[in-house]
């Protein structure tokens, strides 16, 4: 979560605005949420594969990886949407 509180701080930088921690906290949970949702065979398939030895070493952080970067084009996308937004605040 950590990570993708400093990735919402630092896309609301390199777009010209400037949020606090607590909104970037917000961001990058409703974007994780949202992938979620979007995504639930990822996420089962992710949840089923640490059932099973060894496979879930391989399958679980890969698809990990695959969901926050998702929720990162999210936020991207809600920034991006936003602009206006954090550059009159």
């Amino acid at each position: 979560m950590v990570v993708m509180t400093a990735m919402s701080a630092g896309l609301a930088s390199v777009i010209g605005g400037n949020i606090n921690e607590q909104v970037a906290r917000g961001m990058a949970v409703a974007a994780l949420k949202n992938t979620m949702l979007k995504q639930p065979v990822k996420t089962l398939t992710k949840e089923l594969s640490k059932l099973v030895p060894y496979l879930g070493l391989v399958v679980a952080p890969t698809l990990s990886a695959a969901l926050v970067e998702a929720a990162g084009w999210t936020i991207a996308q809600d920034l991006a949407q936003r602009q206006p937004q954090l550059n009159a605040a």
